[in-house]
């Protein structure tokens, strides 16, 4: 089975400075790095994009090719396979020690994160094994939820094509949510009651000056009973 790099570096985003520490170099945009593996007989070639993406590709030393069998997905055998696991090591290594985990990536959501760390002192939970990229916010007095952020595809609120999407969702008094989902860019709350709460994306199409008084209007309704 040729190696997943989507599994390896979900939710890793590039650290410059770490990478520049572990001994890449920065090579006008991308860093790159050779490691040496299988006892040295073949040199492991890793790329780091700007963007995060990650590639590589193995030098066989003894014909001076590169040993492309490593990332045939029906290549099998011992010998291809002990080579496989090297390369597989040197990256879980790289994105531990060079990668941040950031599992929720739009900047509207980092700025969303940062209002409600700053305003009501609480930090995202990640509670579902399942659905590591759903991040629920309780008040601290009542353990209550007043928001929930979550990365869903672009078809589960009714837009064309596919792609994730960032959203939130929070409470509102029942009149409130019927007045909001007659609105632009307000939806049916995605896996809540939809009479107490509703759904905006956090892709920018709603400006924060538009979201934070919701979301402290959302606070508000989590504190009564």
């Amino acid at each position: 089975m040729a190696i997943d790099l989507n599994t390896i570096f979900k939710y890793k985003v590039p650290d410059k400075d770490k990478l520049l520490t572990y001994g890449f170099s920065d090579n006008n945009g991308y860093f790159q790095k050779q490691v040496p593996i299988a006892k040295n007989q073949f040199t492991m070639i890793i790329t780091v994009e700007s963007d995060g993406n990650v590639s590589y590709k193995v030098m066989d030393h003894a014909v001076g090719e590169e040993y492309t069998l490593v990332r045939v997905e029906g290549a099998q055998g011992s010998y291809v396979g002990a080579v496989r696991a090297a390369c597989e090591k040197v990256l879980s290594e790289i994105a531990q020690k060079c990668f941040d985990t950031e599992i929720l990536k739009a900047e509207q959501t980092k700025r969303i994160l940062h209002a409600i760390s700053a305003e009501y002192g609480v930090e995202p939970e990640f509670l579902w094994d399942r659905y590591p990229d759903y991040a629920a916010f309780r008040r601290k007095d009542n353990a209550k939820w007043f928001a929930i952020i979550m990365t869903v595809d672009r078809s589960r609120l009714g837009f064309e094509g596919h792609g994730n999407i960032e959203i939130i969702d929070m409470k509102a008094k029942p009149d409130c949510v019927e007045d909001l989902l007659k609105q632009d860019r307000y939806y049916p709350a995605y896996h809540m009651n939809k009479k107490n709460w509703f759904t905006v994306c956090l892709d920018g199409s709603l400006p924060d000056s538009t979201i934070l008084p919701l979301l402290a209007a959302s606070y508000r309704c989590a504190a009564k009973s």
